[in-house]
């Protein structure tokens, strides 16, 4: 899974139909059980990096692979709206609905919001698809990604690498990393430069 993730991240025909459709019909699968995989600990990562990743508290984050909702507290806790979206229908069936988050079944490879429309873009054990989120992220948006057992989480990318991904496509940016337990995070911030007077 981790040389897949790292296809999808670095190719742009790492993402196929087929793939897709693996990827969907597996996580429809895991539906059922996936709550077991939540608990304290996973979700500290996710809010360390919420807390010390330099994210401005308010706006809206878009929430990758969301699952069942096991990592949404943690936004809410930061953003004033979640949108969590994820392509299996069987997970978001599952999913609470509390106020301020609306859930969305999306290709994350192909987003239905507009252009630079988002204030964070959200990947805790989700795959990462550098054009995409940096086409709706706004002018210094953070994409926030987390792997919540570190180097052993099967949807996994090295700090280093999430940075050269998105750095082609944001422009210059800043980034923070760091870890939580055993789970390792980054912050990658869009850089916008002074606009000559």
């Amino acid at each position: 899974m981790q040389r897949v993730t790292e296809e999808i991240a670095f190719d742009s025909g790492g993402w196929n139909p087929e793939r897709r459709e693996k990827i969907r019909e597996l996580f429809d699968s895991l539906a059922p059980e996936w709550h077991t995989r939540g608990g304290a600990d996973r979700l500290r990562p996710t809010a360390d990096a919420l807390a010390r990743g330099n994210v401005p508290p308010g706006g809206t984050a878009l929430e990758i692979g969301s699952g069942t909702g096991i990592q949404t507290p943690p936004l809410l806790e930061v953003f004033e709206h979640v949108i969590s979206v994820d392509l299996a229908a069987e997970m978001l069936a599952l999913a609470p609905r509390p106020a301020r988050v609306s859930l969305c079944r999306a290709d994350a490879a192909q987003l239905p919001f507009a252009d630079r429309s988002l204030d964070a873009v959200v990947c805790v054990n989700a795959y990462l698809f550098p054009a995409e989120y940096a086409r709706v992220l706004r002018e210094e948006g953070r994409l926030v990604f987390v792997s919540t057992s570190g180097d052993e989480t099967p949807i996994y990318l090295p700090p280093d690498r999430v940075e050269r991904a998105l750095s082609p496509v944001l422009g210059p940016v800043d980034a923070v990393t760091s870890s939580c337990g055993s789970g390792v995070w980054t912050v990658v911030t869009r850089v916008v430069r002074a606009r000559p007077a």
